[in-house]
């Protein structure tokens, strides 16, 4: 009798313990539901705005973060969607008549930007987008007023399938003085003002001293004395690919727009460089195009004389070295 009941008991327990190892196997093998991504912390968009940010398509843009963002005092309506996005934004660049017209970020550094777009996405040499977002020196001023030298830095490079805007491969149709001609103007808003730039120069700069008989023109300082501008105006004139016939003085506020070029070889590792002179009072945004001209012996880094067999006619000009007396 004992040993029927411990049998019962023992039968029990068995199938206890398959039925359980049954319903286990079947609930591991039912398909499980995805787990939802989380809501985007900082803008929704579609891939369009995405890709060929920003210009036009920031209207399509909408932040999550607008209603709620801490805005700048005297900030400009215009800017603050952009600023609800990244609050890195320190202006807005626009070349009329280009493909030219993104956001200008600014960091503690020249780096961070060089390879991460207006989102913060990476876009460095894994991404398959080398294009960083164009950025404000982080020497200048960022807060909405004009360092005597606003100097902005971007890539030329992109997608495959199209340059993106925050590229600055438009800049290399300054190379010719008809595109010039026909787009002589520079617009740069900062979070609180507007301003507008006559294009006054277009020239090569080569980074390494080694190229250039250990000599580097230093363009991209930002806070030269009226005095020492002088001698920065000499080095642009020599190199100015055209004369543009926009005057330049000691006492204006300059922006310098720079990216990598290499028309001079893959070797030597060059800018291209185009500086633009900010608008005085009363004065017309129209240029004489009678007064653009060629500049056939403009200057490049001795390397390219070597290289060609001419002789350097700048070798024994003077330097510039920058300084804020």
């Amino acid at each position: 009798m004992k040993e029927n009941k411990l049998w019962i008991i023992l039968s029990c327990v068995f199938g206890l313990a398959a039925a359980a190892f049954i319903a286990l196997t079947v609930i591991n093998l039912m398909p499980r539901a995805e787990k939802k991504p989380a809501a985007p912390v900082q803008y929704e968009l579609n891939e369009n705005v995405k890709v060929h940010a920003l210009g036009d398509e920031i209207g399509s843009l909408v932040s999550n973060n607008y209603k709620s963002a801490k805005f700048p005092d005297g900030i400009l309506d215009s800017m603050k969607q952009a600023y609800s996005v990244n609050s890195n934004l320190v202006g807005w660049l626009t070349i009329p008549g280009t493909e030219l017209d993104t956001a200008v970020l600014q960091a503690a550094d020249n780096d961070k930007y060089l390879k991460r777009d207006f989102y913060e996405n990476w876009t460095g040499e894994l991404s398959g987008r080398l294009y960083g977002n164009i950025f404000l020196d982080y020497r200048c001023i960022g807060d909405g007023g004009l360092s005597k030298n606003m100097i902005i830095h971007g890539h030329t490079t992109g997608k495959s399938d199209g340059i993106p805007k925050q590229s600055f491969r438009s800049l290399y149709d300054y190379r010719k003085k008809e595109h010039f001609i026909k787009n002589p103007i520079i617009k740069y808003s900062t979070l609180k003002g507007e301003y507008i730039y006559k294009i006054y120069a277009v020239f090569y700069d080569s980074v390494n001293p080694k190229d250039d008989n250990g000599y580097f023109f230093n363009y991209i300082y930002p806070d030269m004395s009226d005095n020492h501008m002088k001698g920065y105006i000499e080095q642009v004139n020599q190199r100015a690919l055209y004369k543009t016939g926009v005057g330049l003085e000691p006492t204006d506020k300059i922006i310098t727009l720079s990216t990598c070029i290499y028309d001079l070889g893959k070797s030597v590792e060059t800018r291209l460089v185009v500086v633009g002179r900010l608008l005085r009072d009363g004065e017309s945004t129209e240029i004489d195009s009678s007064l653009v001209k060629d500049n056939p012996d403009y200057r490049r880094p001795q390397v390219w004389y070597t290289r060609n067999g001419k002789t350097n006619p700048y070798k024994d000009s003077a330097t510039w070295k920058p300084s804020p007396d």
